[in-house]
């Protein structure tokens, strides 16, 4: 029964959270033969979506956080990408590290070996990864 009411309540908050978008950071990667992306969407609340896709991710799961450290991650990259030039150099691989807020978004993308990231940005990008990658997903229903 708890499951249950995990999922229902997963849904409905995802239901407002993902109409409402007001900030956000997103951490993914793609390309290759065929051309598909994985993309984690990271909520300041502490709800994580996840999703694959070519264009256009659907977002499939749903996972959750601490808030606190959501909101943190959501500083840390918000703070970076600010910081950093525009940088849009995607190879046959490509990965980004994006921040949205109020609907601008300021994306930083790379995967060409003669333009390679900031360290810093690519070390926060792999924290970012490695922290995500431990969270429990569920379907979305």
């Amino acid at each position: 029964m708890k499951g249950f009411y995990f999922f229902v309540s997963i849904f409905l908050i995802s239901s407002f959270t993902v109409s409402a978008q007001d900030k956000f950071i997103s951490v993914g990667s793609g390309g290759g033969f065929a051309g598909t992306s994985t993309v984690f969407k990271v909520m300041p609340n502490g709800i994580i979506f996840k999703g694959t896709g070519i264009g256009e991710v659907k977002f499939s799961l749903c996972g959750r956080i601490k808030k606190g450290e959501a909101k943190q991650m959501v500083k840390r990259v918000a703070q970076q990408v600010e910081a950093a030039t525009d940088f849009n150099h995607p190879g046959n691989l490509f990965y980004f590290i994006s921040y949205t807020e109020d609907n601008n978004k300021r994306t930083i993308t790379w995967g060409d070996a003669d333009h390679p990231v900031q360290g810093d940005l690519k070390k926060l990008y792999d924290e970012v990864l490695a922290s995500v990658n431990d969270v429990s997903f569920r379907p979305i229903k």
